[in-house]
This record gives C-alpha cells, structure tokens and sequence, in this order.
C-alpha cells in the first residue's frame, strides 16, 4: 500500500505542476497590454493615405489603422486593444470573394468568439512581399470557414474566403451585425508563431498598419508617422475582375478585386 500511495502521490504533484505552468503561460499569452505597450509595438496612428484608382472601382477603408472611432463614427470598446482599431475595416455586403493580398501559406483557419468570427490567417516570407521581415495578413468576419488547410500555398490576387459579418452581431451593431472585413497584418524577425486557442502570436510581434504594405517604403510605424503628407500618399495597387494587375510588377494588392470603370 505504501507504494501505491507514492505514485498516487507523484501523480497528484505531477498533475499540480502542469496546471499551474497552464496557468502561467495563459496568462502570459492573454495578459492585457498597455497603452504604451501596444504603441511601443507599432499600434498607433501612421496617417497614410490610399489613392483610389480612377480606372477601376475599388471598395474603400471605412475605419483605419490606429483609430478610436468605427465606421460610424463611433468610439470603439476599450476591451480590444485599449479602444485603438488593430488593422482596417472595408465594408462589404456579406459574400464577396477576398483575395489573398500575396502570396504565402495559410497557417491557421479558426472561429473566434465576439469581435472575431470566422477568419484566415496567412504567412509571407520575404521572398513573397519583397519585404526583409515575415510578415502575417488575418482577415476576419468571414461568411463561413475557408476550404483551406494550414502549410497550404495561395497565391497573390487568389480567392481565399468569403466577406460575412461572423462576431459582429450583437452589442454595438445589434441582430443584424456588420459586414465587413477585417483585415490585420503584423510582421516579426521570425518565422515561428505560437497558436493559443483561436489566436495566432507571431514571435516578437509587431503591429503594422495593413496600408503601409501597399505604401512600399517601411512598416515601422513610428517611422511611418513621421514622413510628410505627401510621402504618406501613395496608389492603391489591385487586381481587377478580369484578372488584370496594376501596376503588373506589385507583389502586393487589394483585398477586393476591383470593377474596371
């Protein structure tokens, strides 16, 4: 008996032990940042500013990087990111085909809860985007979950998903939801990420402003923020519904596929 009660013993310590490592790593992952935390990250406003195409129709940010306000001009909850919007919003009537803005892996397809919904993130290594970090594009609010597996390839301009309103009915947007999309990119000096339920961390994670992708010059935002109006100013490259890139070398485009005037 004396030996069965031993190793019930250095079981109940052994269970013990991995509860309380669960526990500090949990919260390690979901620990609540600071304002400054998250600015010293790259969550701030950068000011730039996309120059819609006059040949092509392309759907336009409604709520940018960086902002306190929605779409409707009113102030976000304070519970995501200290009330600071993480990417940019374009609304889109629920069922319209996002393309993947370029080419990369898929690394995760999951269903998050409120504010998240349905949502596909991807992973660009430099020789995709021309840029010398990795960087993640996450596109959220989807109709339904991609037909995608994670380590799949996708190419720039492919259709990856579905635009929906999943996570946004209820509270501020009641019932009926808000379609829209969703779109987050991030970037780190790293290719591992570490995946805690439906979140997607990148080691050494950095916000970036989804716009500053398309600008071509930097995506540190703190640099971003402080280039002249004119230098923030830059046009939109896409894809339009035939197929056509503008401009033809871009490694990066629209999350839409944009009407030809």
């Amino acid at each position: 008996m004396k030996g069965v009660h031993q190793q019930l013993y250095t079981v109940i310590l052994l269970i013990l032990s991995l509860l309380l490592y669960g526990c500090q790593t949990t919260s390690s992952v979901n620990k609540t940042r600071t304002l400054a935390e998250q600015e010293a990250q790259g969550l701030i406003h950068t000011g730039l500013q996309p120059l819609y195409p006059s040949q092509a129709h392309c759907l336009e940010v409604a709520s940018f990087f960086a902002d306190r306000t929605r779409y409707d001009g009113s102030l976000r909850t304070v519970s995501s990111n200290n009330g600071y919007h993480g990417g940019i919003d374009i609304s889109v009537p629920s069922g319209t085909p996002i393309v993947a803005i370029a080419a990369g892996t898929v690394v995760q397809v999951a269903r998050g809860g409120q504010l998240v919904g349905n949502k596909i993130t991807l992973q660009h290594a430099p020789a995709d985007t021309g840029w010398p970090l990795w960087t993640y594009s996450k596109y959220q609010h989807l109709a339904e979950l991609p037909d995608l597996a994670p380590g799949q390839r996708v190419k720039m301009g492919q259709v990856i998903a579905l635009s929906g309103k999943t996570g946004t009915a209820g509270k501020h947007y009641g019932k009926a939801g808000y379609p829209h999309l969703h779109m987050n990119v991030y970037s780190s000096d790293s290719s591992h990420f570490m995946i805690k339920g439906h979140k997607l961390i990148p080691d050494h994670m950095r916000y970036v402003d989804p716009l500053a992708f398309y600008l071509g010059k930097e995506l540190d935002s703190n640099t971003l923020r402080l280039l002249t109006p004119e230098d923030k100013t830059f046009a939109v490259p896409f894809m339009d519904t035939s197929g056509n890139i503008t401009p033809p070398d871009t490694k990066v485009v629209w999350p839409f596929l944009c009407t030809p005037s």
